[in-house]
């Protein structure tokens, strides 16, 4: 049989081998109550019938908005589009936000939706101006039938989708993905995961994510697996949901961002913990954000009374511009998990120590997968020596094409080459990390690092450390960044922290801040300049849970924050208006420096 090589031949392909074998289920709750289900069978002919109908529409090789909320109807409208020779452009419909930038940067003429929302969404598209010539079709009331479908003429280097990044620090940017890149890709999470088409998955992730798309969607059926969805706002109303249906479903395997882990240990009891079963789940893939020890050891020891094997976590690494996983899979039997001076830390070396202050615990990601894996000084584009961090760059089959129409930030990610050397192109990550011990192990991003007097410092290891000071400071949801107030000055650390009222007993709000800035100057050396103690669920995040520490960084700088309490040292006001005025100034520069270029 030849192989696979696009995602038509996949997806055709198990409709023959499984046929009447559930593919995905989808119960908003996770528990049963309404579910729907679809069979390979079933999936394999309605996205015929919604490919006949974008194909009559004349869709073939045009870009087709996906937007419907997270469920089956996104995922046949995904295929319908694949099946069509259309390119695919997952959006979720609720994420108006998200939406305003997305759509006009996607420039579809198609879009595919659900009668339930239709009227709702339209006139948000409409709204915004972009969305008023776009050709719908609604993929529960389609009249094509799947036997006027055509087979499409397309091959592995025809571009199957569009997926827009997560926006963690900057505006969402589409991949360009084709289904040579697709199909590599999720031959390379295959052999990070020994599993086979007898698993059984429990997710929550939306769909039109990376992660959830390719690592939960896709990859499910490249397995094989039975699939069983439930609502990424169920799981954020009450996390402990995602336990319950892998208990009830009796799942092997699930994925999800280290912040998830966080919420089902910190939102649920002892009691609620030993009424699950767990010991099926076989592989806990842990990515997205930073993979903190800490969480690894708080959710096993937790679970450890539901069944919970440690055995079963796996750490990766991955991103949207390398189609999704770069690292994963160990011949290590559980996460390694290093400890690293923290003082060279911040001079970027790499010197070994035990736990303890005076060091930060790194999370090895798994062993590089279809590619290679270069770490390279970010300003020299030289290879960084052994015992270095860098960022880390990328070269392998599933690596992109670029952005979507955006020529000159294609060519900065996506055609780097090291200095000195013939090698590339590689793929500019953003983030920075180390090899060691064969794994890839993340200290943090590029643009959230920083820099205080010469000493590296990143946010993902303060906000830890500040969540550490009490247990009214919320686990996963803070913010740690820097500004400049002015010309040749140092720069400032400011803390936003989300806290927990019911948490907070006798230490006040006042007695949290003390805290904070105790720990940051006693670990760190260095003064905060603001701390802001503001609500639960306050704080910007991307449509994946990751916080959006840039953007916080603006509302900071513009005045957008309203805490509960906060501490500022005293020339706060005077020192946010010079960076404001600073970064003005900078933005002119570099936009006659832009326009002078462009003569």
């Amino acid at each position: 049989m030849p192989p696979e090589a696009t995602l038509l031949d996949m997806m055709s392909r198990r409709a023959e081998t499984h046929e009447d074998k559930l593919a995905f289920s989808f119960s908003y709750d996770g528990d049963g109550e309404n579910s729907r289900r679809v069979t390979y069978r079933e999936l394999d002919t309605r996205a015929r019938a919604i490919a006949a109908g974008l194909q009559a529409d004349g869709a073939a090789g045009e870009r087709v908005l996906v937007l419907c909320r997270p469920g089956l109807d996104h995922i046949a409208g995904i295929f319908g589009c694949i099946y069509a020779g259309a390119v695919a452009v997952p959006v979720h419909e609720r994420l108006a936000p998200r939406l305003s930038s997305v759509v006009p940067d996607a420039q579809a003429r198609f879009v595919l939706g659900v009668a339930e929302t239709h009227e709702s969404i339209k006139a948000a598209l409409d709204a915004l101006g972009e969305g008023r010539d776009l050709r719908w079709g609604l993929m529960d009331e389609v009249s094509a039938d799947a036997a006027d479908w055509v087979a499409p003429d397309i091959d592995a280097s025809a571009t199957a989708m569009v997926q827009y990044t997560s926006g963690s620090t900057t505006t969402p940017k589409g991949v360009v993905l084709t289904h040579a890149n697709l199909l590599r890709n999720m031959e390379s999470i295959r052999q990070s995961w020994e599993g086979d088409d007898a698993d059984i998955a429990c997710l929550w992730l939306p769909s039109h994510h990376d992660m959830g798309l390719i690592g939960g969607i896709f990859s499910m059926i490249h397995r094989g697996c039975t699939t069983h969805l439930m609502s990424p706002t169920s799981f954020i109303k009450r996390p402990m949901r995602w336990m319950e249906a892998i208990s009830r479903h009796r799942a092997t395997y699930t994925v999800a961002p280290n912040f998830a882990y966080d919420l089902c240990v910190e939102h649920s009891t002892a009691e609620e913990r030993a009424a699950l079963d767990l010991s099926s789940l076989t592989t806990a893939m842990n990515g997205a954000e930073p993979v903190q020890a800490a969480s690894l050891q708080a959710f096993a020891g937790a679970f450890a009374s539901a069944g919970f094997r440690p055995s079963a976590f796996s750490a990766v690494y991955g991103l949207a511009e390398a189609t999704l996983l770069v690292s994963g899979g160990s011949d290590s039997e559980l996460p390694l998990v290093g400890h690293i001076d923290r003082e060279a830390l911040s001079g970027d070396r790499i010197v070994d120590t035990v736990a303890g202050d005076r060091s930060v615990a790194v999370v090895g990601c798994g062993q590089p997968r279809a590619g290679q894996v270069a770490i390279v000084n970010p300003t020299t584009r030289r290879r960084c020596e052994t015992n270095e961090v860098g960022e880390i760059w990328f070269a392998g089959p599933g690596v992109a094409q670029g952005y979507w129409e955006r020529a000159e930030e294609t060519e900065h990610t996506f055609a780097a080459s090291i200095a000195g050397t013939s090698e590339g192109p590689f793929l500019r990550t953003g983030d920075l990390g180390f090899l060691a011990s064969g794994e890839l192990f993340i200290t943090g991003r590029c643009k959230d690092l920083i820099v205080i007097r010469g000493g590296n410092y990143y946010p993902n290891d303060i906000e830890l450390t500040v969540q550490g000071c009490h247990s009214a400071l919320v686990s996963g949801r803070g913010a740690a960044f820097a500004f400049t107030p002015g010309l040749r000055q140092v720069e400032r650390l400011v803390v936003v922290q989300e806290v927990d009222r019911e948490r907070i007993e006798g230490a006040g709000f006042a007695g949290l801040i003390d805290r904070v800035r105790t720990a940051v100057a006693d670990r760190y050396g260095i003064d905060t300049h603001s701390v802001l103690l503001v609500e639960r669920v306050s704080i910007p995040t991307t449509s994946s849970g990751k916080i959006q520490r840039g953007r916080c960084r603006q509302q900071f700088l513009d005045g957008e924050l309203t805490p509960l309490a906060q501490w500022q040292t005293p020339s706060a006001a005077d020192d946010v208006v010079k960076a404001g005025q600073l970064e003005k100034a900078l933005a002119a520069a570099d936009f006659v420096k832009a326009a002078l270029a462009g003569r």
